[in-house]
C-alpha cells in the first residue's frame, strides 16, 4: 500500500480471528466448491457472501456463511458486507451460453464490470483496500489457433471486449492498494455443473460427436485445480495481474469429444455437429462454442504451480466419478 494512502487493509493477528473473505457468485459451481475448501482449510475464517436474497442463505455447500444483500444493476450493496474484509473473490457473472439478446448482452457485461465498480465505490466510501481475486476468461484472446500466453494481445468481438472491461474493473479496484489477480478460466470440468454436466447425458447414450470441424482448440481445467488456484492466490500476495487458469495442454475439440466418450466407454462414431446447427440453436452465443482457444498457463508454470490434473483423460475420469 502506498505511503500516505487513505485506505487501510485489515490485518490478522495471531491472537485474533482471521479477517473475513467476501465472495460474489458464491452459490455457483466454483463458488460453492471454493467455500467448502476454505472451510476445510480455515474453519474459523468468516465467509461473507453477496446475494440478491440474503434472508434465504445461511449455508453454502454445508458451510455456514454470512449473507448480505446486493443488486449491481440497481447500484445497491449492503455496506456491512465489507466490514473487516481482507479479500474479495469475484466469481459472479451472467451465463454466456445463451442467446445474446440486447438485454442478455447488458446482463453479461454488467454482472461482471458494474458489480466490481460498485464494490470499488463502497470500498472508497469505507476507506478500505482489500485484495481482489477475480474470475476472467480465455475468451479475452478471441478466436485463434495460435498458442496464447498471458502476454498475447486481446482478440476482437463481444466476449473479448467484455473480458477486457472485466479485467480493467478488477485492476481498478486493486489500485486502491490491495492489488489484484485475475484468472483467465477455460472450460471447467465438473459433473456437478457447467458444460460437462450438459454433455454427460448425450455421451452416456453414445450420441457424442465433435462440434463443427473439431479442429478448434479447447483449453480446460479441472475444478479442483481451479479452486486450488484461488486458494493459492489468497496465500501468495506476490501474485499480481492476469494468469491463465487452464491445464498445460490444450486439446482439439475432436480429441476432447473422443476422450470423453472413451472415459465413459461409449462409442464415438456420429458425424460432427454442423456449425450452422449450433448457430441456429444458440444464436451468436454459438461463437463461444466454436472459438479456438489454445492457451498455455505460462505464468503459473513459471511460478512453480503444480497441476493435479494435467491429463484430460484423468481429469474427466475424476470429474465424472466424483
Amino acid at each position: 500500500m502506498p505511503i500516505g494512502s487513505p485506505y487501510s487493509r485489515p490485518h490478522t493477528s495471531t491472537l485474533s480471528r482471521p479477517s473475513p473473505i467476501l465472495i460474489t457468485g458464491a452459490s455457483g459451481l466454483v463458488g460453492s466448491a471454493l467455500i467448502l475448501r476454505l472451510h476445510e482449510a480455515e474453519p474459523d475464517r468468516p465467509i461473507h457472501v453477496l446475494t440478491r436474497r440474503p434472508t434465504e442463505v445461511q449455508a453454502i455447500a454445508g458451510c455456514t456463511v454470512k449473507a448480505f444483500g446486493w443488486s449491481p444493476s440497481d447500484g445497491h450493496v449492503d455496506p456491512d458486507a465489507l466490514l473487516g474484509v481482507s479479500h474479495i473473490i469475484h466469481l459472479a457473472g451472467e451465463p454466456v451460453a445463451q442467446r445474446w439478446t440486447p438485454d442478455t448482452r447488458v446482463r453479461i457485461r454488467e454482472s461482471r464490470t458494474k458489480a466490481l465498480n460498485l464494490l470499488k465505490q463502497e470500498c472508497e466510501t469505507a476507506h478500505l483496500a482489500p485484495r481482489i481475486i477475480s474470475a476472467s476468461a480465455v475468451g479475452l484472446y478471441g478466436h485463434s489457433a495460435d498458442l496464447m500466453t498471458e502476454h498475447s494481445p486481446p482478440g476482437e468481438g463481444f466476449l473479448a471486449d467484455v473480458v477486457k472491461e472485466w479485467e480493467d474493473a478488477a485492476a481498478d479496484l486493486g489500485s486502491l492498494g490491495g492489488g489484484h489477480v485475475t484468472f483467465r478460466i477455460g472450460l471447467v470440468l465438473s459433473a456437478k455443473g457447467g458444460v460437462l454436466e450438459r454433455l454427460l447425458p448425450i455421451y452416456r447414450f453414445g450420441l457424442g460427436a465433435p462440434l463443427a470441424s473439431g479442429k478448434q482448440f479447447q483449453s480446460w481445467i479441472h475444478i479442483d485445480d481451479l479452486v486450488g488456484l484461488l486458494m493459492a492466490a489468497l496465500a501468495h500476495p506476490e501474485w499480481h495481474g492476469p494468469y491463465n487458469a487452464v491445464a498445460p495442454e490444450a486439446v482439439s475439440q475432436r480429441e476432447f469429444s473422443r476422450t470423453l466418450a472413451g472415459v465413459l466407454n461409449r462409442p464415438h462414431f456420429f458425424p460432427n455437429v454442423p456449425a450452422a446447427a449450433l448457430r441456429l440453436w444458440f444464436g451468436e452465443a454459438a461463437e463461444a462454442l466454436l472459438a479456438s482457444h489454445k492457451v498455455r498457463p505460462e505464468r503459473l508454470l513459471e511460478a512453480g504451480y503444480s497441476f493435479e490434473f494435467s491429463s484430460l483423460e484423468k481429469a474427466l475420469f475424476d470429474a465424472i466419478s466424483a
